[in-house]
């Protein structure tokens, strides 16, 4: 799916350091599908179409509000050479000692950890890079024991629900809005080997097939507000969620969404400037 589309525009935004996790937040949040970081600027990219322009120019506003030095230029690429120019970005990502993350073109064998998702990096989707993403690995890196049913609420490229599938987990239930990711993902069900056990949604109203043993949610703030509350009813008593994709700054907030759910936090993980909640159901 994500093939179809040929053309995107990739902004560059040059911003101070302490504005550049929020602005990555919005830049997402107003319908990026990719960031990558480096070392002076992020790129955020979106499909080329009508509303293009609109957005980008929310976009601008934003930063330079958020700081009037900051810079943003745009340009236009075909899939070809933006897939090219990620392949140049992604590389092995270690997890843990046991878990590591690859993109499709390394080879297996070369790595020695217990477990080696490998990825097909695609425009709107999770790589295993970005702290939130390596956040919830290395927790669920500890949780599965073996035999779970996991909820992946916002699953992208599946990459949570395949590593939990490939450590022994019975079932994965990955919910996505997103038609881009259902092509991404069957490509990484394929590279992994997994022919069942992963059960696709793609739906704004999906259908739960509780209780689960683990929800894992990793989601930006602007979308994971509002439909958490659903979910709260959907792990069994001492079942495990984890809550992240969010910023440091926004802990005091999710505290105070998480308190009115039957869920207790009972360990925070920290990297960079981000945050992941470990929690389990009363």
């Amino acid at each position: 799916m994500i093939e179809n589309t040929s053309q995107w525009v990739s902004a560059d935004i040059r911003i101070a350091d302490q504005h550049r996790e929020i602005a990555i937040d919005f830049a997402m949040a107003i319908g990026g599908l990719a960031i990558v970081e480096k070392d002076e600027v992020f790129q955020v990219s979106y499909p080329l179409d009508n509303e293009t322009q609109l957005i980008l120019d929310e976009l601008k506003s934003f930063i330079l509000d958020l700081d009037h030095s900051a810079s943003i230029s745009q340009d236009v690429v075909d899939w070809e050479n933006w897939n090219k120019n990620w392949q140049a970005y992604f590389k092995p990502t270690p997890i843990t000692d046991h878990l590591i993350i690859l993109p499709e073109w390394e080879a297996p064998e070369h790595f020695t950890h217990a477990t080696k998702t490998r990825i097909r990096p695609a425009m709107a989707f999770g790589t295993g890079t970005h702290e939130t993403t390596q956040l919830c690995l290395e927790i669920l890196d500890e949780l599965i024991q073996g035999g779970e049913r996991v909820l992946d609420v916002g699953t992208g490229s599946g990459i949570l629900g395949i590593t939990a599938l490939l450590k022994g987990a019975a079932e994965v239930d990955g919910l996505e809005n997103d038609p881009f990711t259902e092509e991404n993902i069957q490509d990484n069900l394929k590279l992994n080997g997994i022919e069942s056990g992963f059960n696709i949604q793609i739906s704004e109203n999906p259908e739960l097939n509780a209780p689960y043993d683990i929800i894992v949610a990793n989601i930006i703030r602007a979308r994971l507000f509002p439909i958490l509350p659903d979910y709260f009813n959907s792990v069994r008593k001492s079942g495990k969620v984890i809550v992240s994709g969010l910023l440091l700054v926004e802990d005091q907030e999710t505290r105070e969404l998480l308190a009115l759910s039957p869920w207790e936090v009972v360990k925070t993980f920290t990297k960079n400037e981000w945050i992941a909640y470990l929690c389990e159901a009363k």
